[in-house]
């Protein structure tokens, strides 16, 4: 396969500003086998015609349109219709170098591993770029090789320590990698679309079941952008229902692959489990208290206190510890259920990290 069909999908939601760069990014890749699915989720911006429009101009561009349904339903549209050995999940306002495909499609043609992914960087804000470091074990420095191969049981040990330290992003999203299609179709495999803050891990967790090694090269090839307008599902307002219902789905799917691969079950994955979902509650929450006006204020409270009285909340909280670089305010006003507290702080990070908006209290 030197020259294999690579099927890129591109979720289009509102994002008109950002799209015809990320196209671009596609169309210029010096590798030439390559499909690019855009399905466009009943955006109420242009998104949708520009789609249309650029694949006037191009005869490798799919446009499907479908009823608005989130990122997990279009990508699991993108693989229903993809062609390709391959599936290479973008972002509509993210964009990959001109080397990207033929770097990873280079890398499975030596070892095919099932799994090929890339290191990647961030475009902040104020225009900084920032690589992310990579680390494989725990109390280990950095990787600062160029390219690794884990075997079956190194994916199972980093899957732990992904537990332990979350924000290790390489099984927490879906881009920057190449999956094998025919897996993902022997083994029936899909987003939750039920789910709106996991589903990336819950899929990459249920794929690499099913495979032998992962490919890591530690080249920056993908580009995920930060904005200041950035109010989507994922960057939105909380809803305390829908992180319930992920946070439990994330416990059961967790537990499942280490029953299936028969690894040593102790309790201290339930204790790791616990620690990782708060870390991502504690996320998700800073990311809800940017969007805070008066007129939502106690909509907002309403819903995190659900999540702070909640069963699987509190018995997580047990479990979490502040890790460096890490806040130790929010969890201490969570344990304490100082939801307005927990608001004004978390606006404050959330500025710092994300950038104001136009509105404010």
């Amino acid at each position: 396969m030197e020259n294999c069909l690579v099927s890129i999908i591109i979720p289009v939601y509102n994002a008109e500003r950002y799209l015809n760069k990320s196209v671009k990014s596609v169309l210029s890749q010096s590798y030439n086998n390559i499909e690019l699915l855009l399905i466009d989720d009943c955006s109420t911006d242009k998104s949708g015609d520009l789609c249309d429009q650029l694949a006037l101009t191009e005869k490798s561009i799919k446009v499907l349109h479908q009823k608005n349904q989130g990122p997990a339903a279009a990508r699991n549209t993108g693989i229903k219709n993809a062609h390709g050995e391959f599936i290479y999940f973008l972002d509509a306002d993210d964009y990959i170098k001109k080397y990207t495909i033929q770097t990873l499609v280079n890398s499975y043609n030596k070892t095919h591993a099932k799994i090929v992914m890339s290191n990647f960087n961030k475009l902040e804000n104020n225009g900084k770029i920032i690589k992310q470091n990579v680390t494989f074990k725990p109390n280990s420095k950095p990787f600062n090789g160029k390219f690794i191969e884990l075997s079956k049981k190194e994916i199972e040990e980093f899957v732990r320590y992904f537990l332990k330290s979350p924000s290790n992003h390489l099984i927490s999203y879906c881009w920057a990698r190449l999956y094998s299609l025919p897996t993902i179709k022997k083994y029936n495999l899909h987003f939750n679309e039920s789910m709106r803050l996991f589903e990336d891990f819950v899929f990459n967790l249920e794929y690499l079941k099913h495979v032998n090694s992962m490919i890591f090269i530690n080249n920056d090839l993908y580009t995920y952008q930060m904005h200041n307008d950035c109010a989507t599902a994922s960057m939105g307002i909380i809803n305390g229902k829908n992180l319930l219902h992920d946070m439990q789905i994330f416990k059961n799917k967790v537990n499942e692959f280490f029953q299936l691969l028969q690894i040593e079950h102790t309790a201290n994955i339930n204790k790791e489990i616990g620690h990782a979902l708060v870390h991502y509650a504690i996320i998700f929450m800073i990311r809800t208290c940017r969007f805070v006006t008066y007129k939502n204020m106690k909509t907002i409270h309403d819903e995190f206190k659900k999540v702070l009285n909640s069963k699987i909340f509190k018995e997580s909280l047990k479990y979490y510890s502040t890790l460096p670089g890490n806040s130790k305010i929010m969890p201490l006003l969570m344990k304490h259920k100082l939801i307005y507290p927990m608001m004004y702080f978390g606006r404050y990070k959330a500025f710092k990290r994300y950038g104001k908006l136009d509105k404010h209290v």
